[in-house]
C-alpha cells in the first residue's frame, strides 16, 4: 500500500472521528442536562483544530494528539464511576480512533513529503 493510499483513507477517518466525537461529547453533555459552560468546556479544546483540520495541516495533527489525551483520561475516568453511560464508551471509543487516525495521518503526510523531498534532490 502506498503513502498516498493510506494518507487517503487516514485523511477522512481523521476527519469523520474528530466529528463524531464532537457530536458525542455533546450528546453526552445534553442527556446529563449539563449547563452551558460545561458544553463551552468539553467541546473547546477540540474546536480550534477546525481550522487546521479544513487546511490539513500536520501541525494540527500532531496537536490534536496531544489533545485527544486529556479527553481519553475523562473518558476512562468517566467508566470507571458507579454507573457509566453508553456514550461514555462511545467516546473512549472515538478518542483511541481519532488518536490512531491522526497520528497515522501526520506520520504519513511527513513521510511522503520526505520522500518527495527526497526525490527532488536526486534529480
Amino acid at each position: 500500500m502506498t503513502l498516498q493510499t493510506k494518507i487517503a483513507i487516514a485523511k477522512p477517518l481523521t476527519r469523520i472521528s474528530f466529528g463524531l466525537m464532537l457530536a458525542a461529547m455533546a450528546a453526552n453533555a445534553y442527556v446529563q442536562g449539563a449547563p452551558w459552560i460545561i458544553y463551552l468546556l468539553c467541546l473547546f479544546p477540540l474546536s480550534i483544530f477546525i481550522p487546521g483540520l479544513i487546511i490539513n495541516s500536520t501541525r494540527t495533527l500532531i496537536w490534536i494528539c496531544f489533545v485527544i489525551l486529556m479527553y481519553f483520561a475523562v473518558a476512562v475516568d468517566n467508566l470507571a464511576g458507579p454507573a457509566p453511560q453508553a456514550l461514555d464508551w462511545v467516546e473512549l471509543i472515538l478518542t483511541v480512533i481519532l488518536f490512531n487516525a491522526a497520528m497515522m495521518h501526520a506520520r504519513w503526510k511527513q513521510a511522503l513529503g520526505k520522500e518527495l523531498q527526497d526525490q527532488q534532490t536526486a534529480s
